[in-house]
């Protein structure tokens, strides 16, 4: 085994280097039982885009959970219950020890060092075949801490009891947890509100001028239903133009419809406030840690799970160009489901949302997962 810890920058970078020249990557595919996410191992030299990627900055994010991973039990899982090898290499925090020791000794932003630190600890898998690639983002909304005249539409924290974290949509929006549990903030619009739910976290804007960041604080249970199929199905939006921009837009110009529609969705997300958070950084995802803008990925982790690298090969909805790039899973979300399916976090901020909004696409997933001990 090769130690990393404790190096001088220059050493371990030289170390690096010469591991990653020595490293012979698997390839073929990896046996799975039927009905599992099939994986074929392939050099990470052959990714899409792999050399024109930042890999410090992915590095950068993956230390970051790194430093929340390695203060877990050695049992605590991570995930990869559908996903027999995955789980077996990297779903529990202690097979993350050895390359999170290794990751913390590469000097920041050292590219080359970063990429020779990839090729040593991990080897990659394609997981699956095609996979659909939506995004999020942190939207942001006038509003109020109390109540008041404009600002009306409550978003909920987590009630203590169970039976009232369990209430449906509709019966929140009856007011069935009117006076029962906290309130984290109030809105303008009911769209608002729903729209942030379905982000996952937020910003609100309160009138003194300061941000009031608002993040996840659990779920009731209830199955997501995405509206945007159901405006599709009725003929409202175009099957090719569905994106949050377009469905805030149709709930907004049809008040009397809206909250009908909104209510198909059964699920409600609880939201809760979370303090002083650097401006470039997004909320806590599932797995604890800060996610960061263009580096940070929500996934089933059933099939893949938290805390594993992820090279993300997709295009961007906006120029169409490649966007290809590494990622890290770091988060969950209610309508990703499979291994076909993963979700990008891209920030906040208005080319935030105008990306994040319209992204639907095809791609591919590519998981990086730790060996043993680092080749060489």
């Amino acid at each position: 085994m090769v130690q990393l810890t404790g190096l001088k920058p220059c050493t371990a970078a030289a170390l690096l280097l010469c591991l990653a020249g020595c490293a012979q990557p698997q390839s073929g595919a990896i046996q799975q039982p039927p009905g599992t996410p099939s994986l074929t191992a392939i050099p990470l030299t052959s990714l899409p885009g792999w050399a024109d990627d930042n890999i410090a900055a992915a590095l950068t994010t993956f230390v970051r959970s790194c430093k929340t991973i390695q203060v877990m039990p050695a049992d605590q899982t991570l995930g990869g219950s559908n996903n027999p090898y995955a789980q077996q290499t990297a779903g529990q925090a202690g097979l993350w020890q050895n390359a999170c020791n290794g990751a913390q000794a590469v000097p920041p932003n050292d590219d080359a060092a970063a990429r020779a630190y990839f090729t040593a600890y991990f080897t990659a898998y394609q997981i699956g075949d095609n996979a659909l690639i939506t995004g999020y983002f942190e939207p942001q909304y006038p509003g109020s801490k109390n109540l008041k005249p404009g600002f009306t539409v409550p978003l909920y924290a987590k009630p203590a009891d169970p039976a009232l974290a369990s209430l449906s949509r509709a019966d929140i929006d009856h007011g069935a947890l009117t006076r029962k549990t906290p309130v984290t903030a109030y809105l303008a619009d009911p769209v608002d509100a729903f729209m942030l739910q379905i982000q996952g976290s937020g910003r609100i804007l309160l009138q003194n001028g300061t941000i009031l960041r608002v993040g996840f604080d659990g779920q009731n249970g209830q199955p997501y239903v995405p509206i945007g199929h159901i405006l599709v199905q009725a003929g409202d939006i175009p099957a090719d133009q569905v994106s949050y921009q377009t469905i805030s837009a149709w709930l907004k110009a049809n008040p009397v419809q809206a909250t009908a529609i909104m209510e198909e969705n059964p699920r409600y997300v609880f939201l809760r406030p979370l303090g002083p958070l650097p401006d470039d950084q997004g909320a806590p995802g599932a797995l604890g840690v800060p996610v960061t803008a263009g580096r940070s990925l929500a996934v089933d982790k059933a099939d893949i799970p938290l805390g594993t690298p992820v090279f993300v090969s997709t295009t961007d909805p906006i120029s169409g160009n490649p966007l290809d790039r590494l990622t890290i899973a770091q988060d969950t979300g209610g309508g990703i489901h499979g291994a076909s399916a993963a979700d990008l976090f891209f920030g906040s901020g208005p080319d935030a949302e105008a990306t994040a909004g319209r992204m639907q696409q095809q791609g591919k997933l590519f998981i990086l997962l730790p060996r043993p001990t680092p080749t060489s």
